[in-house]
């Protein structure tokens, strides 16, 4: 509906006269609080954002892919075997796919001469892996412009940097795989095979590379010997990794495998992936409560404001003006103090969003340089370690990842200013309940 000019010019007057008398305090505390309220939200939901598709990126590119086909098939002499080139052939050239990896993985402990164990899960691949999946080969953390094998040597394996400190291995070093298997005659057996450490890779997920370990089909053979059963999956990257549901369906439709055989990487992710929605939800409930209080500071500053220009309003009424329309001229001025506040939060938000680390780094500079000088003040005392907001000695990251997306900014910017009109509209119901003749009786 069109605003009517004198409703705009009225809502100037007032706000001209609100300022004069000093009566704006309240109003621009108002709007203080949009802009801190907006600045947390977008500045809390960017860094989020940054960790959240951070997981997500390496989950999929190392682990889950975009859509698995699960096969069980009978090894014949070796892995390389069992993988069916022809079914991987056929994926491969299904709308959409980008690359597709047949491997297996089984659970197995790795232990070193000196005594020390952990649980690892073991990933066997073709040896051209990552030709197949040059995206993997980046998420691992080889240079994508000098391609490199995973293992150059052959006959060993590629494992997570941070189990391989743990371990305290390093490239070169041997180490012991302790693999069982089940069969009809033999029962359950454990073997113990002796490794190489090929190389070590860091993907940045510490879950990867503190409990994964990569071996080639050509040197799988005592891991996953001749005669036994193994579930051979393979892993498809999509062009869109959102078509994930499409692709599958259609995969299991021409491939005829089962419903079970086909899964996209949303569903198989399902309760990782939903704590992760639930918890940027509940953080973007509890931080937006503060819109909730300015609200209720907005709809009494705009209800005494309606009290103070009482003697106005029956004037504006006995000259024609309706109550919806003296209503706006109070939505209109909540709508700027939500507007002013929302802009100005929105600013300051992607500001510290985009320099979150410099911002960091300033503040360990500025914590170091006062203990210095402390330090220095207190003879005798030493300064220690540095300062560090998030120190690599208790945080798996290097720097505070951000990602800012649109639509989330845009929905949070307009929440902020929707809160400040409905509070306005509320406290602006007070006008129709004025009747001009009897405020002016006496005037």
């Amino acid at each position: 509906m069109r605003i009517k000019r004198w409703i705009g010019f009225v809502s100037l007057r007032w706000f001209a006269t609100k300022r004069e008398s000093g009566g704006s305090v309240s109003a621009i505390l108002a709007s203080a609080g949009i802009a801190i309220g907006v600045t947390a939200l977008v500045l809390v939901i960017g860094v989020m954002n940054g960790f959240q598709l951070g997981y997500i990126d390496s989950v999929l590119e190392v682990s889950s892919f975009h859509v698995r086909v699960d096969v069980e098939k009978q090894v014949r002499n070796s892995l390389a075997d069992a993988a069916d080139e022809g079914l991987a052939a056929k994926i491969a050239a299904e709308p959409g796919v980008s690359s597709v990896i047949p491997f297996s993985e089984t659970r197995c402990l790795i232990s070193t001469r000196a005594g020390r164990a952990y649980p690892l899960s073991l990933r066997a691949v073709p040896d051209d892996a990552f030709d197949r999946d040059p995206g993997m080969m980046r998420r691992l953390g080889f240079s994508a412009g000098k391609p490199r094998l995973p293992w150059p040597g052959g006959g060993g394996i590629y494992l997570g940097a941070e189990l391989a400190n743990y371990l305290d291995l390093s490239e070169g070093d041997e180490a012991d795989i302790l693999v069982t298997s089940s069969g009809k005659e033999e029962g359950v057996e454990a073997k113990t095979i002796p490794v190489k450490i090929d190389g070590l890779f860091r993907s940045e997920y510490f879950d990867f590379d503190f409990g994964m370990a990569l071996v080639p089909f050509s040197s799988s053979t005592k891991i996953f010997p001749a005669g036994s059963a193994q579930q051979i999956t393979y892993g498809v990257k999509l062009k869109d990794r959102y078509d994930d549901s499409r692709s599958a369906a259609r995969l299991e439709a021409d491939l005829g495998l089962g419903p079970d055989a086909v899964e996209g990487w949303r569903d198989y992710n399902r309760a990782f992936f939903g704590a992760l929605r639930v918890e940027k939800t509940v953080m973007m409930i509890l931080i937006g409560l503060i819109f909730l209080v300015v609200g209720v500071n907005i709809f009494h500053s705009m209800r005494r404001a309606v009290a103070e220009k009482t003697e106005d309003i029956a004037v504006l009424k006995a000259m024609g003006a309706s109550p919806e329309e003296i209503g706006r001229v109070f939505v209109l001025d909540g709508f700027a103090i939500g507007a002013g506040g929302a802009l100005v939060g929105l600013a300051l938000g992607l500001l510290l969003a985009v320099n979150v680390n410099e911002v960091f780094s300033l503040v360990e500079s500025t914590v170091n340089c006062l203990a210095s000088v402390a330090s220095r003040l207190l003879a005798g005392q030493s300064q220690g370690d540095a300062f560090r907001v998030f120190s690599p000695q208790y945080f798996y990251l290097a720097e505070v990842p951000v990602r800012v997306l649109f639509p989330e900014t845009l929905f949070v910017t307009a929440a902020a200013i929707t809160a400040s009109v409905t509070a306005a509209r509320a406290a602006a119901r007070k006008v129709a309940g004025l009747a001009p003749a009897e405020v002016l009786r006496y005037e």
